[in-house]
């Protein structure tokens, strides 16, 4: 059991308001910091009454966890245990207004500032699946997300159009560098979408480091971005389509071989020489892992054979599917699905954004330290779970004694792990849909579906190499 934290009468309610599920994460001290700097760009300092900046912060991250709530709810159940317990008795509930006013003060500089300086990579060399021979994987894709249709953000953002004619909201692109790992995403490009992906590609590069494993699909393929991840002592690993490739070079001993990627003309960041790649192809024997007979390709930057053969590149590439997922905790369960996002103007959507990337961040991190204390992977672990398990503990932890505080925290990591999900299995590959006019094969509803894969199946066991024939005298014969 714990103890109930005791306030004064003079207390301002907003000053005991804290968020401890995630003081370790993103630190009081800088929180402050960083809204010290913002006030001083002002050249003012809010007088504190129901507010503090601090509490702003706090409300806009747990915003993005309860996105069912309206503003003012939100407020209502992050301060409910403190009100019960102020000697004053209950408070004038605040009203949307009010906390409009207050989003629109911190403005959204605060929040990139946090989400720069406190995301970072938290996986160790003891981290299941984070690593692939020493190297850090990592992956790098966009999405979109819809925002509210008001005059503001229709100007601001980027609205798709095709033959059938504009999209119903417009949207905002979101370009994300992830640790596959742990799901933790580090960077993110977040514009009006008037962009393509590509030049988020090139920002987001700002935080790779030596030693990682970038991963991206073939639509993010450049030669200008790869030889930038080179200059970084990184690596890359993506699909790749056929028309872009040199003559095979050499064959090597895996299947592979080498091929030259020359400069192209045009792209955003010019290929300033030629840049030696390797190459596999591969076939799979299961209509359930795609076209039966296609070939596919994989392009890395990882030359020897030795240290990366073809069979395990082919299996790793699949964790770039962990960015999917990620993406889908962010739409999907931490925001529900909702169509647009809730704020009416552009300075709201995208101090929205960040905040959903800091909230999706914490409990990433939350998670990965109770796997760690486990000895589980993270993936075993459930986000649905995770965020409810928080939403519990913040209110327990907001009318705690400070004292008290690290055995709740204990028990959260406890309960964060208490129902694993199954060991994942095969993805089944249904390339199929109900839109007929789109370029897959409509749905057939009176054809069950794909018999899924057994728990002991591997995708190494339906895949075979292609060799193709070399131009140089320097072939070697093709080995397993």
């Amino acid at each position: 059991m714990y103890s109930l934290r005791q306030m004064e009468r003079n207390d301002k309610m907003c000053e005991h308001l804290s968020l401890d599920v995630f003081a370790s994460i993103y630190p009081i001290e800088q929180v402050e910091s960083l809204i010290e700097q913002h006030q001083a760009k002002l050249s003012k300092k809010k007088r504190v009454r129901q507010f503090t900046g601090v509490s702003v912060v706090y409300f806009l991250l747990m915003m993005a966890l309860w996105a069912r709530l309206s503003q003012a709810r939100v407020w209502d159940k992050l301060t409910h245990g403190l009100q019960r317990l102020h000697p004053s008795g209950l408070q004038e509930p605040a009203s949307a207004a009010a906390l409009w006013y207050q989003r629109q003060h911190l403005g959204v500089q605060v929040l990139q500032k946090l989400f720069a300086a406190c995301c970072r990579p938290v996986c160790g060399e003891q981290t299941k699946g984070a690593f692939y021979q020493g190297w850090r994987i990592m992956a790098i894709d966009g999405t979109l997300q819809k925002v509210a249709d008001t005059p503001k953000n229709d100007a601001f953002f980027y609205r798709s159009s095709n033959q059938y004619g504009k999209g119903a909201y417009p949207q905002a692109r979101c370009v994300f560098l992830m640790e596959c790992g742990s799901h933790a995403i580090i960077d993110a490009d977040v514009t009006d979408g008037k962009q393509s992906e590509m030049y988020g590609a090139y920002v987001v590069l700002g935080k790779v480091e030596a030693g990682m494993l970038v991963t991206h699909d073939s639509g993010l393929f450049a030669g200008g971005l790869w030889e930038q991840l080179r200059e970084r002592r990184a690596h890359a690993l993506c699909a790749l389509a056929e028309p872009v490739l040199g003559k095979p070079l050499r064959r090597l001993s895996d299947g592979s071989y080498l091929t030259v990627l020359l400069p192209q003309s045009g792209g955003i960041v010019r290929q300033k020489k030629p840049l030696l790649i390797r190459v596999i192809e591969y076939q799979v024997s299961d209509e359930r892992l795609g076209d039966v007979g296609k070939i596919y390709r994989l392009a890395t930057t990882l030359l020897n054979p030795r240290g990366a053969r073809a069979l395990a590149l082919i299996q790793l590439y699949h964790e770039r599917w962990e960015i999917e997922l990620a993406i889908r905790e962010i739409k999907t369960y931490q925001r529900l699905q909702l169509k647009v996002l809730r704020s009416k103007t552009p300075e709201g959507v995208m101090q929205e954004l960040y905040a959903l990337l800091l909230a999706h961040y914490a409990v990433r991190v939350l998670m990965h330290q109770s796997a760690c204390e486990a000895d589980v992977d993270p993936d075993r672990l459930s986000f649905t779970e995770a965020v409810f398990q928080i939403s519990d503990t913040v209110a327990d932890l907001a009318v705690a004694k400070p004292a008290h505080q690290g055995w709740l925290l204990g028990c959260l990591l406890h309960c964060l792990r208490r129902r694993p999900l199954p060991p994942r299995r095969l993805r089944v590959n249904r390339r199929e849909i109900k839109q007929i006019y789109n370029k897959y094969k409509p749905k057939k509803r009176d054809q069950p579906p794909p018999q899924p894969f057994g728990p002991d199946e591997r995708f190494e066991d339906f895949v075979h190499l292609v060799c193709r024939p070399t131009m140089g005298p320097q072939e070697v014969a093709c080995g397993a």
